[in-house]
């Protein structure tokens, strides 16, 4: 009885179908991507093996110098701060009066802010050329001691203007002098903060930046 031959079929796979679902996926995640800004600020922070996720915060970062600066996320937040900050303390800094609302605008677009509260008109009134160039080579950081608490002032209209619900936390270099923390912890005190997180990376490796365990302020 003779073989029953079974047809041969062709094993060819026409892939252009899915070559474009590859390359329209690949372009979706292109464009849906959020990249992470270059830090303004360069500072290499200690490592920590504890981490806890801090969505609300604003990050006080205190460089090698000393010169501290406030970074806050959301842009609505930022334009609320500045509201508040001419709220609580325009009498006590008459300059920050009478901001106009391309001012407040310029200033919630800045993610990093180190700036008096004094010069806030003027470098509010830059381009973006000027103030890159600021950011990058002039910022002179906010002053934080005993007899010129700004940075406790920032800090506290963050907080009205977010109801209480945001958290402090502090990004300093491992390498600058301890002292520099201390003191802004100190000026945090004076404005009754005794609560804020600090600011890690993985001790493990792998450089992504983890807020540490929150941790109570001292004196």
């Amino acid at each position: 009885m003779p073989k029953v031959k079974i047809p041969r079929k062709s094993t060819i796979v026409d892939m252009t179908a899915m070559c474009d679902v590859s390359f329209l996926l690949l372009t979706f995640f292109i464009l849906t991507a959020k990249f992470k800004p270059q830090s303004i600020v360069a500072v290499d922070v200690p490592t920590a093996r504890t981490t806890k996720a801090v969505d609300n915060a604003i990050t006080i970062t205190v460089n090698t110098e000393g010169k501290t600066f406030i970074s806050v996320k959301e842009k609505s937040t930022r334009f609320a701060m500045l509201e508040k900050l001419a709220d609580i303390t325009g009498d006590h800094y008459p300059a920050i009066k009478g901001l106009s609302k391309e001012q407040m605008e310029f200033f919630s677009l800045s993610d990093t802010w180190g700036s008096p509260i004094e010069d806030t008109k003027r470098v509010t009134s830059m381009n973006g050329l000027e103030f890159k160039k600021y950011q990058e080579d002039q910022m002179p950081g906010i002053p934080c001691d005993s007899t010129n608490n700004q940075i406790g002032d920032w800090v506290m209209a963050a907080r009205y203007a977010t109801g209480g619900d945001i958290k402090i936390a502090i990004k300093g270099d491992k390498d600058s002098n301890v002292e520099y923390v201390k003191q802004l912890i100190k000026r945090l005190s004076e404005k009754d903060i005794h609560r804020f997180v600090l600011i890690t990376s993985l001790a493990t490796g792998g450089g992504a930046e983890t807020p540490a365990a929150e941790t109570p302020a001292t004196n």
